[in-house]
């Protein structure tokens, strides 16, 4: 009779288990945000001098080649505990919230297969790429409001 009760519980506790799971992954974006990259980028995409740079304005690399990837496969995105579906909602509501103004015309919201594509290469000189992209929108006359 035990055993049986301890079966159930243990059951029981298996399927509480899962749905916080299922909940887990229903997380709006902005909280998303908040649990994985408000530390380092804070709480107004302001990021850290030297350490995060700030959000305001990531729209303007959806402007050049390679810009879009870019935002992907930097380390705290291409290595982030979240899933793919995660990292592409939580990207399109910092596009949106930080930079709305900025969102070129064309734009089409990241999808979870994009992600995963992109969440595949490593930057080598992350510094370099950002250089390099920056200097392109420079060279479109695109005004980068990023340092």
């Amino acid at each position: 009779m035990r055993w049986r009760t301890f079966a159930r519980i243990a059951a029981l506790l298996i399927v509480a288990s899962a749905s916080h799971l299922m909940v887990a992954s229903a997380e709006p974006p902005e909280q998303l945000y908040m649990l994985n990259c408000w530390g380092c980028h804070r709480p107004h995409g302001e990021g850290v001098p030297g350490t995060a740079p700030p959000l305001r304005g990531a729209a303007d690399f959806l402007r050049v080649p390679g810009g879009r990837q870019y935002l992907i496969e930097v380390p705290g995105v291409a290595q982030s505990a979240l899933d793919d579906a995660q990292v592409a909602a939580v990207m399109n509501w910092i596009i949106q919230s930080f930079s709305s103004d900025r969102v070129p015309a064309d734009f089409r919201p990241y999808t979870r297969d994009e992600i995963a594509k992109y969440r595949r290469t490593r930057l080598m000189d992350i510094k370099e790429t950002r250089t390099r992209l920056v200097s392109e929108m420079v060279e479109m006359k695109i005004r980068p409001s990023l340092p």
